[in-house]
């Protein structure tokens, strides 16, 4: 591989070490609940310059996935090489509890000479990020107040809401309150703009070092609620933004992809129950979305300018993405947690340094167990054993060469009672979106569904039961096997890969 070739030629002797080695660090950027909303994804609406502006210095992924559509499992899939199937997570669960011992990626660069430093959310839970990060992962002191509320009467809400929450569920409260809010302070009096501050307070720090790095930052938005500066929602006319076409069900669907997001409904302000939003409130909380994103975006945007100006862009890999993908109307529903397109479909960049080829875009389907691999790959580290994925690396040289048959995704219902356990089995190919939903207990086919992205691109009608698509079924079915079917489709594409 030319690329591969001339980027690990670059080497580094440090004063510890004076054998060579590869001089590539690492910015590690990821963004909670970032779909593909954004202008080099081809939404002219949305203010996003600085995520563009990446996007033309390197390569675009326009068709990656991951694993599965919620926070937890999709990163310890993404942080372990590993999927979810294999890990056991299925939900918001613990990666070191459930999955002791599992070599993760900050680990095998830390194992390797690496300077490992970690703000914001890159695993879900504490403990994870504690047992993986310690004392390398600092945190800003920002004013904020449960879920990040800084104005009086947001403040006032969340205190209300809490008694009305526990009063309805029986639970803690949680702190939320209103699912938005635009007062007019600084970037930095919110998390995301306090911890951007930090981080490029470290990346000045790293300037004069000489071992190379993994900055590792995860931005919270725009994560619920849509709580910006008011500058940010000040940059879209709300009356202007599009609203989703199709806010129905598919015709023929089955049951499976029936959800009621409560993730959205648990804040104050918002219909209970299966009450649908109004449309007042519905373009309220897509100008929030978007305000939110260009929030991050002018973060995303302050961090890539501060590593240009420390001299680290030239010899500085970086990548971001978003850990799932989200819905804004769409079928009549919000946030993730199904298994529609939506909801697996993200966000991914890479920039390499020595990349000259620039701006790329591929259409190759790619997953996030495929990104451990690539930056070892990328930065001259050997593969664990266990990965999962396969290194998207020789894209860099050739965007449009033979790839992945399909990508995987998982989702499961019924989750707390194994005997009821239902998984739903997602294979995303070119064309097609095939979705089988299996009883894990007695292995019984429960439903199956079909979207043909050619003509149905937004999902709109399920044609699994068409008799003429029986054939094309029992072939994506093959290929599917039940959620295996990558180890099958790996090969395929290891002997591809010999013949180039």
């Amino acid at each position: 591989m030319a690329f591969a070739c001339t980027i690990l030629s670059c080497q580094r002797k440090s004063k510890s070490n004076e054998n060579e080695r590869p001089c590539h660090n690492v910015l590690f950027i990821a963004v909670d609940d970032l779909r593909t909303e954004l202008g080099c994804y081809g939404n002219k609406a949305i203010k996003s310059p600085n995520i563009d502006k990446l996007a033309s210095e390197g390569i675009l992924f326009q068709r990656a996935y991951c694993q599965e559509p919620i926070c937890m499992s999709s990163r310890a899939s993404l942080m372990s090489g590993l999927r979810p199937d294999t890990l056991g997570i299925f939900t918001n669960k613990s990666l070191n509890e459930h999955a002791p011992g599992v070599l993760t990626l900050n680990q095998h660069f830390e194992n390797h000479g690496y300077q490992v430093w970690a703000s914001g959310k890159i695993y879900h839970f504490d403990g994870d990020r504690q047992v993986q990060w310690g004392e390398k992962r600092v945190q800003p002191i920002t004013e904020t107040k449960g879920r990040g509320y800084l104005s009086g009467e947001a403040k006032k809400i969340v205190e209300e809401y809490d008694a009305y929450y526990r009063a309805w569920t029986g639970g803690p409260g949680g702190g939320r309150g209103p699912a938005y809010e635009a007062p007019d302070v600084a970037d930095n009096a919110y998390h995301d703009g306090g911890m951007t501050d930090l981080a490029i307070g470290q990346l000045a720090g790293f300037s004069s070092g000489e071992k190379p790095f993994f900055m590792a930052v995860g931005y919270q938005k725009p994560h619920l609620p849509f709580n910006a500066p008011k500058k940010y929602w000040d940059l879209y006319d709300a009356d202007e933004i599009e609203m989703a076409n199709n806010p129905f069900m598919p015709e023929h669907v089955s049951r499976y992809f029936d959800y009621n997001f409560g993730e959205l409904r648990n804040y104050a302000g918002i219909p209970k129950g299966s009450e649908p939003l109004s449309d007042t409130l519905s373009r309220i909380l897509k100008h929030g979305y978007y305000a939110c994103v260009s929030y991050i975006d002018a973060q995303i945007g302050r961090l890539l300018d501060a590593l240009h100006e420390n001299g680290l862009d030239r010899n500085t890999i970086v990548l971001l993405w978003g850990d799932h993908g989200w819905k804004l109307g769409e079928h009549g529903m919000w946030c993730k947690h199904t298994q529609f397109e939506l909801d697996s479909h993200v966000p991914l960049l890479l920039k390499v340094p020595g990349q000259t080829k620039v701006p790329l875009k591929t259409d190759a389907l790619v997953e996030f167990v495929d990104i451990y691999p690539t930056l070892c790959e990328l930065a001259g580290l050997g593969l664990p054993d266990h990965l999962q994925g396969k290194s998207f690396a020789p894209l860099l040289d050739d965007p449009g060469r033979p790839w992945k048959k399909g990508a995987i995704t998982v989702w499961p219902l019924h989750r707390d009672d194994p005997e009821s356990l239902v998984m739903g089995y997602c294979i995303q190919t070119d064309r097609y979106r095939y979705t089988e939903w299996i009883n894990e207990s007695s292995g019984e086919l429960l439903a199956r569904d079909l979207f043909d992205h050619q003509n149905d691109p937004d999902e709109n009608v399920n044609i699994s039961a068409l008799p003429e698509n029986a054939d094309l079924i029992n072939q994506l079915s093959e290929l599917l096997e039940r959620g295996k079917g990558w180890r099958a489709m790996q090969r395929d594409l290891n002997q591809v890969n010999n013949k180039i």
